[in-house]
């Protein structure tokens, strides 16, 4: 009996080295999307924990499950970057899973994080977060060939812009594929997007997919996506007045914005200026 109770004290001991927790910033992704995973470790071991460094074995992975609890591609990560964790004391890491292995099938999916106590060789698991792959038919599709001094110049490729109608919100997705095989090359997202006005799109003279629309009341976002499927540029401008910002196209095949007012959301706002009284200005008889 006392055995048993002292293989129990060891279980519970060991697996209180790490609490680890996994978080993803959504339930549903667009098939080839890059998707986010936090990662929080905390440290239960009551002695400071070093992780990683040169030399050192790889102490973070996941496990992707699809639908039927198959295990797919194991997914590692680097370990060249040293984390010391103090005793009680979390860190944080954002990996993009999708960059090791990027599920192609829609459905649904299971994924969790496997941290590694280096001193005793065990593993300790995250929760499970779910998640589904899904997708839509493109609203606006153009096929354009890969310019010179392009990676895989000559080629024929397709835009593709999807409206993507999620749990509460809605947002405009570029989708690059190849043109004869219809293989799907990359997919990300562009931005939220109000459907109150409909998006600008175009090509310029240099092939590169020009958007234009509005992401919430009175501010719109241009993006330019590269031929080699880039996502180049986002900038924003702001309806001012009722003056809508709206993309043109000249006679040399170039894209310009005009009306709006341009919007740097890096910047503070504006300290509001003061107007009111000092209780020295009070009126007379107050």
């Amino acid at each position: 009996m006392r055995l048993f109770v002292f293989f129990l004290l060891s279980v519970s001991s060991a697996f209180a080295q790490f609490q680890v927790s996994l978080t993803l910033p959504r339930t549903n992704f667009m098939a080839l999307e890059a998707i986010p995973a936090s990662v929080a470790i905390t440290n239960r071991s009551g002695a400071e924990v070093v992780l990683g460094g040169p030399g050192r074995a790889s102490w973070l992975s996941f496990e992707m499950t699809d639908a039927t609890g198959r295990s797919l591609s194991p997914i590692d990560v680097s370990a060249a970057d040293l984390a010391q964790i103090p005793p009680g004391g979390t860190i944080q890491r954002k990996i993009i899973v999708t960059d090791a292995y990027a599920p192609t099938d829609l459905g649904n999916y299971g994924l969790t994080a496997r941290v590694m106590h280096a001193s005793s060789g065990q593993y300790f698991v995250s929760n499970r977060a779910r998640f589904n792959i899904m997708d839509n038919k493109p609203m606006w599709e153009q096929s354009y060939g890969v310019p010179e001094g392009m990676k895989q110049a000559g080629t024929s490729r397709r835009y593709g812009i999807i409206l993507f109608t999620d749990v509460d919100s809605t947002s405009l997705y570029c989708r690059i594929t190849d043109d004869k095989s219809g293989v799907r090359l990359n997919t990300f997202r562009l931005g939220p997007v109000s459907m109150a006005h409909d998006p600008q799109i175009t090509l310029d003279r240099g092939n590169y997919l020009q958007v234009l629309f509005l992401a919430q009341p009175h501010l719109y976002v241009h993006c330019i996506v590269a031929p080699d499927g880039v996502l180049k540029k986002r900038a924003y401008y702001r309806e001012e007045n009722g003056n809508r910002p709206q993309m043109t196209l000249t006679s040399k095949g170039d894209v310009a914005i005009t009306g709006g007012e341009f919007f740097d959301p890096s910047k503070p706002a504006p300290k509001a200026t003061n107007t009111g009284r000092n209780v020295s200005d009070k009126p007379p008889g107050l």
